[in-house]
């Protein structure tokens, strides 16, 4: 092809030769350009030309097809200090053998689409997506830097076929962070981390010890509070219990119509319509098992309406106490893990505010939204989109104003003025684009 301009790549210092359309891409000839001095000595007109080499560097993709630029890429050798060199290439990146306007495309990409396509798009192998990836994503690690919360919450998500760990900070409602797995040791070692730890005073999770254990070891001084929405539910699932052992009893039809109102016999009695009581109570009245169990259920709730940790304790013994006749089996998981878990269950009624983690479940679900819009993602992807590309709840200190001099107040310190805070991911802008 005849010369083109060299502003076409809109690369100013480099000179365009040639350009030719192959079937893998967009193939372009170019110049580097002349060094202005020794990369060793610093001397100035003391080197000559010694070889040269052309080298294929990656560039931003034009209108969906890949770009290669062939860099005619010189040896030089200076008469100053008998040293030879190749002097660095503007706007490249020599490690990954690209420019930097595509470096940067791919730690962007990377962010939002799975590595296959993004390698796919522009030429690049998977292997230097993840770790362009990897570099940015330390990157973000290292600049933001969340505040210990005073409450924290531990839960897991079941996420890419796995059980992740989460974290957050249950006052201000925001995440904190996202494990690859729940294992003790991974637990311990987070917990670790985290700066100035001895802040944390209340820890609420439920009920999978290693946690238990991770925050006994770690965190000495914080009370654990069981989330009573993961103890609740095992009462749903006793009841669920006895609804499914009535099938046996039932017709065919009988036992479709029963599995269809499941969810009107798990609602509370006070979100129940006059039509769904209705269903209720001919349900119920055919299966006075059923109705046992469902009272029993309700009295468990009742629990946490409890005024006090006296009162919590004494409810719960009468309700261990009260289990329906014929039904010990059905409430043995429950009661075995109230047991198991009790003074971290009681204590939930000696907070200074109610401690659940029901903020959390909302993470839960909107992650895995989100995760199934964007099949294909890794868990590296999903925790940094997570953490790092979503906006973060954070507080300036106010300064406090004279009376008398208004905001024209001066202060003098020998301390410096306070720095904003960063307390997490804002779950209300969570995953906006």
């Amino acid at each position: 092809m005849s010369h083109l301009p060299d502003n076409v790549l809109r690369l100013p210092e480099y000179q365009i030769l040639n350009a030719m359309e192959m079937e893998d891409g967009l193939h372009f000839h170019i110049v580097a350009p002349d060094p202005i001095a020794c990369e060793e000595c610093g001397a100035e007109d003391e080197f000559v030309r010694f070889g040269k080499r052309d080298v294929a560097y990656r560039d931003l993709p034009v209108h969906g097809k890949r770009v290669i630029l062939w860099v005619i890429r010189r040896r030089y050798s200076c008469r100053a200090c008998g040293t030879t060199f190749r002097p660095s290439l503007p706007d490249m990146v020599d490690d990954h053998r690209m420019t930097r306007r595509l470096y940067s495309h791919v730690e962007k990409e990377s962010f939002n689409h799975p590595y296959a396509y993004v390698a796919d798009t522009t030429g690049l192998n998977e292997k230097t997506i993840r770790e362009i990836f990897r570099k940015k994503a330390e990157f973000l690690a290292a600049w933001h830097r969340f505040e210990t919360p005073r409450c924290l919450g531990i839960d897991e998500l079941y996420l890419n076929r796995r059980y992740r760990c989460i974290l957050t900070n249950l006052e201000e409602r925001t995440l904190l962070d996202l494990l690859p797995g729940r294992q003790q040791d991974a637990v311990t070692k987070r917990l670790m981390s985290m700066t100035e730890r001895g802040k944390v005073e209340i820890v609420s999770m439920d009920m999978w010890k290693p946690y238990r254990r991770a925050v006994q070891a770690v965190l000495p001084q914080a009370r654990i509070v069981v989330d009573m929405f993961h103890v609740v539910h095992m009462a749903n699932e006793a009841l669920e219990k006895v609804r499914k052992g009535l099938r046996k009893e039932l017709t065919a039809n009988q036992r479709r119509t029963l599995k269809g109102d499941r969810k009107i016999l798990l609602k509370r009695a006070h979100d129940v319509s006059d039509r769904e009581r209705l269903i209720m109570e001919t349900w119920m009245g055919a299966f006075p098992q059923l109705l046992a169990a469902y009272e029993h259920k309700e009295r468990f709730y009742h629990i946490w309406d409890c005024a006090t940790r006296r009162d919590a304790e004494q409810a719960l013994a009468a309700w261990i106490d009260d289990i329906p006749q014929g039904q010990k089996e059905v409430w043995k998981e429950l009661v075995s893990a109230v047991s198991g878990w009790r003074e971290e269950m009681l204590t939930y009624f000696e907070t200074d505010i109610p401690v659940t983690n029901a903020f959390t479940e909302s993470i839960n679900q909107l992650a895995k939204d989100k995760n199934r819009d964007g099949r294909g993602y890794s868990f590296e992807v999903m925790r940094a989109r997570m953490l790092y590309t979503t906006k973060h709840k954070k507080k300036t200190p106010q300064t406090k104003e004279s009376p008398f001099l208004g905001k024209a107040t001066m202060t003098y310190s020998m301390s410096l003025p306070e720095s904003e805070k960063n307390y997490g991911v804002d779950l209300s802008t969570f995953w906006e684009d």
